[in-house]
């Protein structure tokens, strides 16, 4: 029979008392020295630190000898357990609460100091006309914009798209417009857009070390459009100008530029992209395009003068100005030809421009190595040579930077120009601006040239829209005859190519005998829509177009809200979200049912806006800021009366009714007599 035995039968074996006394007393214990039987059994034993000895009656042992189990290895916790549970607990959430907060606080923008000054006056000359000029050639024009044509948002849009229309039919300029290939111009059809070419682009990753892309550039022809004055004394062809456009790179993640789902999400960034290195991308690539189209590959190399392939550059806004910036490096580096193309500046925005800034950090992304010097701090001191007096805190401030690169800078304003460089004009953030604004005041180089509205896209007279309904504008001996008469002549054309008889063409000629029933028209034909209702047709309706942000005064709609509401109008809210609270103005349409309309979304105004414009008695334009304020001159050509704060640029074509009562205007009625 086997002699091993495992620990149970070791138990088994052992009687009551030898047990308690090696338990007990142990080796040397005063029993004596175990027998080797208990030696070769104590083995199995676990240690005695682990059992606890009692009475053969107590109930809690299981071997019935006074030997326990182990204690349970939960114990119940003490008092000092949750102080210190508690002193833990608030350790790490004091650790989180550190670490979201020092993550925030460096992420925040650092603070920006601009010491205020004050500057000098300089009287302010404008621009010299000089009607004999007569030039060799066409004039090469490329402007550089963020929106053009089908691309147009907003009043920059319609400004640029009417000044290049301007320019070509003038046929002293061949035009061309840089632009971003918004993703979104897919989808209208007809618009013919091509690939051009295909260009190298160098940044820099995060690492600081150059990153090369490729960038794709395609083009399309944009109509201009035409009247028959336009061929009293020039017949020559008006042609079309040939808009340029910078396709996204090849390269995460700038080969999501420019994506767009429609008109209203052309200045949103992509998840991944930040915007400021959307728009620095921008420039940088259109600045690489105008080199390349520089470059003048057909003259003869036995030629007598250098002739120059681009004249002008024009940037629109600030944020285009690095676009001189990058042009002005490769004119430095003679790489422009030995007659580099002259920089011109618009400056459209007195407000918004000011404050637009860019990071240093994404600036320097995007700057070219100049050296390869070891010291990494010498190297980008002298790539941000010539940017350095236009940073603040650790933003880039390019407005005044393309002030002071371009060989001259335009404003939209003649009389805000004036205002500006004679020192009756103050406005935030001039101390980042003014003084560049002055030096090119005394070279006679910032000129004031007011917008103009372009009659092409917005036309009560002539607009497709209105004619199909019967809701053109009649015209008359200052405005509409010419367009109706060309009209009249493309119907006439159309119907003698057209071989179906039985669908006749749209009316050239308005049926209303006056604008005012035209316009009781439209109001009829939006009832007819369910849009107004039939009370509508007999009150003023009051409209406001417009972006809902701060410096559009719309502080000011609860108050015109309830005047409104007090003699029986109806106001129409139609814009798009901005920078002040969306809810502060749909609360208006259910604090004032009945009398207030919100309309923010893109579709209803696209389909439906150049109705309520053409109904629209008054156009409300409470406006703190404009430098010119196109929303009211258009409010003047569909034939609304004007309700304004009068601010900036309106006063240039603004005139308040003749009121005897109030002093303030008979004040400046005499100090515009004197003048």
């Amino acid at each position: 029979m086997s002699q091993q035995h495992s620990p149970d039968s070791g138990y088994d074996h052992h009687n009551s008392n030898a047990s308690t006394s090696l338990l007990v007393g142990g080796a040397g214990s005063g029993s004596g020295t175990p027998s080797s039987k208990y030696e070769s059994s104590s083995s199995y034993f676990p240690p005695m630190s682990d059992y606890s000895v009692g009475g053969g009656g107590n109930k809690r042992s299981r071997f019935g000898a006074g030997v326990y189990p182990p204690a349970s290895p939960i114990k119940r916790w003490r008092w000092w357990n949750y102080l210190a549970a508690l002193i833990l607990l608030f350790a790490v959430v004091e650790a989180f609460v550190l670490l979201i907060g020092s993550t925030l606080l460096y992420t925040m923008p650092d603070q920006i100091q601009i010491d205020s000054r004050d500057f000098r006056k300089v009287e302010y000359q404008g621009l010299a006309l000089d009607p004999t000029a007569s030039y060799k050639k066409q004039i090469q024009v490329y402007h550089v914009t963020k929106e053009f044509g089908p691309a147009s948002m907003g009043g920059l849009g319609m400004v640029v798209t009417a000044l290049a229309a301007a320019q070509q039919r003038s046929r002293t300029q061949k035009v061309n417009v840089v632009m971003p290939y918004y993703s979104m111009l897919d989808k209208i059809s007809g618009i013919g857009i091509k690939l051009d070419t295909s260009l190298p682009l160098e940044i820099k990753d995060n690492h600081g070390r150059t990153q090369n892309m490729v960038f794709t550039v395609h083009k399309f022809k944009f109509a201009v459009p035409q009247k028959p004055s336009d061929f009293a004394v020039d017949k020559r062809v008006i042609t079309p100008v040939t808009v340029w456009l910078i396709g996204p790179g090849d390269t995460y993640p700038f080969d999501r530029a420019f994506q767009s789902k429609n008109l209203q999400d052309i200045y949103s960034s992509p998840s991944g992209l930040p915007g400021e290195w959307k728009d620095l991308y921008f420039a940088k690539a259109v600045a690489t395009f105008i080199q390349h189209q520089n470059k003048n590959d057909d003259i003869s190399l036995f030629a007598t003068s250098v002739t120059r392939k681009i004249d002008v550059v024009h940037a629109h806004g600030a944020t285009n100005a690095l676009v001189l910036h990058y042009l002005q490096q490769s004119i430095d580096k003679g790489a422009m030809g030995e007659e580099p193309p002259a920089l011109i500046y618009t400056l459209h925005d007195y407000l918004d421009e000011l404050q637009y800034g860019n990071d240093i950090v994404s600036v320097q992304k995007f700057m070219d190595r100049r050296v390869h010097s070891e010291d990494d701090e010498e190297d980008m001191f002298l790539q941000m040579d010539g940017i350095s007096p236009y940073c603040h805190g650790h933003r880039l401030f390019p407005s005044a930077m393309g002030i002071d690169l371009a060989d001259a800078v335009t404003f939209v304003s003649k009389s805000m120009a004036k205002d500006i460089v004679e020192g009756r004009l103050d406005f935030y953030l001039k101390e980042l601006v003014l003084g560049s604004i002055l030096n090119q005041a005394e070279k006679n180089m910032f000129i004031g040239i007011t917008n103009g509205v372009d009659f092409g896209q917005l036309n009560p007279w002539t607009m497709p829209a209105l004619r199909q309904h019967g809701l053109s504008f009649p015209a008359n001996n200052l405005v509409g005859q010419e367009e109706q008469e060309a009209l009249a002549l493309e119907n006439a054309n159309a119907s003698a190519a057209q071989e179906d008889e039985a669908v006749p063409p749209i009316a050239a000629v308005s049926p209303h005998l006056t604008i005012r029933s035209a316009k009781e028209a439209a109001k009829h034909f939006l009832y007819t829509k369910g849009l107004l209702t039939e009370q509508d047709l007999t009150r003023p309706l009051v409209l406001f177009v417009g972006r809902f942000q701060f410096n559009k005064g719309l502080e000011f709609f609860s108050t015109a809200s309830t005047a409104v509401k007090e003699n029986g109008g109806h106001l129409i809210i139609m814009g798009q979200p901005n920078n002040y609270p969306l809810r502060s103005v749909t609360n208006l349409q259910r604090l004032f049912k009945g009398t207030v309309t919100v309309i923010s979304d893109a579709k209803t105004q696209d389909d439906w806006g150049v109705y309520w414009r053409a109904a629209a008695d008054f156009l409300f334009v409470p406006s703190l800021t404009e430098s010119f304020g196109l929303i009211a001159a258009e409010g003047l050509l569909f034939g609304s009366t004007i309700i304004s704060s009068g601010v900036g640029g309106l006063s240039e074509f603004l005139v308040d009714r003749p009121n005897p009562a109030d002093k303030r205007q008979q004040l400046e009625q005499a100090e515009a007599d004197k003048e």
